[in-house]
């Protein structure tokens, strides 16, 4: 944010009004004269063609912005930033996103239910401030795409780069729960909660969910799981990168609810299911209240003075109009 220290200098301003109207429409001011030959008409001093015209009205646009930002520089201009200072430890979140085949089914319009998914953890990260978030995705296998940061820019960024089926095509939720539970393990925070989006049922990895709930639940992490899919099930349309095709079809959604319940509040935490963009953003707004905790927070404001390269500019730009009078205009005082 802008600043001034001497802010009374701007009275300086109240005087270009009249300097303006003596400078171009007092016609008898007397004094002396300054003679620009280069537009000498013979009978008047006016531009005889249109360039010389727009270099007087450059020159004289120069001299009045560079004398303003000159007063400017007077007031001793100055930029202040506030920063926000969290002194409380915040939440550990990891969240653990499907990206296998079925997440492509486009019953979340206008686009899929990975899409859907993506737009949603945009909005939950644009809610939160003093926690650390991470990310990591499953297909057949699983993979962290960002560790635990405050940085939510950056793992925006990783998240956007993620593509269906990068993977696998199967649902290996045990495997990426066990994946957001290795990085969680080790965390000092009071709070450690695990978000899941899924379409599926497990059917891949090494480790099933239940156990996964349960190594979640020593380490006191909570598990909110959210599955995606309407009970009717949805049109899908899959790019098939070998024959370069579009496949299309239609896919029921039938993964265990039972189960994903299970996990969630074997662990402490709780489960939804949507089936429309409406009610994933109602389920967001609900896990948001939860997953909140009282921070202590301090504000520092610092100032960084640019009077300096006010000055310079200012100069600079008084300095041209000077040049382009004497050198383009030959003005002779």
């Amino acid at each position: 944010m802008l600043g001034f220290d001497r802010p009374g200098w701007f009275a300086l301003f109240l005087f270009y009004p009249l300097l303006i109207w003596a400078r171009f429409l007092w016609r008898g001011r007397g004094g002396r004269m300054i003679l620009p030959h280069a537009v000498w008409a013979g009978d008047e001093f006016r531009p005889t063609h249109t360039w010389l015209g727009l270099c007087v009205i450059l020159s004289e646009f120069l001299f009045w912005v560079g004398s303003a930002i000159l007063v400017l520089a007077l007031a001793g201009p100055k930029i202040n930033q506030r920063e926000e200072i969290h002194l409380s430890r915040g939440i550990d979140i990891m969240i653990v996103l499907d990206q296998s085949l079925s997440m492509g089914a486009r019953d979340f319009p206008p686009g899929n239910r990975f899409d859907a998914a993506r737009d949603m953890i945009h909005d939950f990260l644009d809610g939160r401030s003093g926690d650390s978030i991470g990310l990591v995705t499953f297909g057949s296998q699983a993979l962290l795409r960002c560790p635990l940061t405050s940085d939510y820019a950056w793992l925006l960024d990783r998240l956007d780069e993620i593509e269906l089926r990068e993977l696998g095509d199967d649902t290996a939720i045990g495997m990426g729960l066990a994946t957001a539970i290795l990085h969680l393990s080790d965390s000092s925070a009071g709070e450690k909660v695990i978000l899941l989006l899924t379409d599926g049922d497990d059917n891949a990895g090494e480790l099933r969910p239940e156990m996964a709930a349960r190594l979640a639940g020593s380490y006191g992490i909570r598990i909110y799981a959210i599955g995606m899919g309407s009970k009717e099930g949805a049109p899908i349309e899959i790019d098939d990168p070998d024959t370069s095709s579009v496949l299309r079809g239609h896919i029921v959604t039938d993964f265990n609810e039972v189960q994903l319940r299970s996990i969630s509040e074997r662990s402490g935490g709780r489960y939804w299911r949507t089936d429309s963009p409406g009610t994933l953003d109602v389920v967001f707004q609900q896990l948001d209240a939860l997953e909140k905790v009282e921070r202590w927070i301090s504000s520092r404001t610092t100032s960084r003075p640019i009077h300096r390269s006010s000055i310079a500019l200012g100069g600079l730009l008084v300095f041209t109009a000077y040049l382009f009078r004497r050198l383009v205009l030959g003005e002779i005082p």
